[in-house]
């Protein structure tokens, strides 16, 4: 399966396929950020979750670097399709709307680990 992985170049972040290919635009990475409106995110993680040995963390929350995660999570053909629907020229809260859905879709993506994941699932 194709991947997207992010590429930044001038302060500007696009989803490449892994051919290099095809590229979507997602917009400046400092509008990411805003719309993420925090350079870290928390999961949190349940004490069944907390015995994994690769989780590292006295107090069951991990504080995700989101600049890290925006700049190197690669992403779905799905995804990218999902968000070559939205425009760049279409506003919200002042940003690109392709802009917020991208970082909408990162903060998804981060909420789907920790313990509100695993109660939905079981």
């Amino acid at each position: 399966m194709t991947r997207y992985v992010p590429n930044c170049d001038d302060g500007r972040l696009a989803l490449v396929s892994e051919s290099g290919d095809d590229r979507l635009d997602i917009g400046a990475v400092d509008d990411v950020m805003a719309a993420i409106g925090d350079s870290t995110h928390a999961i949190e993680y349940d004490q069944k979750q907390r015995t994994q040995p690769w989780l590292d963390t006295d107090d069951g929350t991990l504080e995700i670097d989101v600049s890290e995660a925006v700049t190197t999570l690669p992403h779905t053909p799905e995804t990218v399709d999902e968000l070559r629907e939205y425009d760049m020229d279409t506003e919200r809260y002042g940003l690109p709307l392709r802009t917020v859905m991208f970082a909408n879709e990162v903060l998804d993506i981060l909420d789907a680990q920790g313990k509100d994941a695993s109660a939905a699932s079981e």
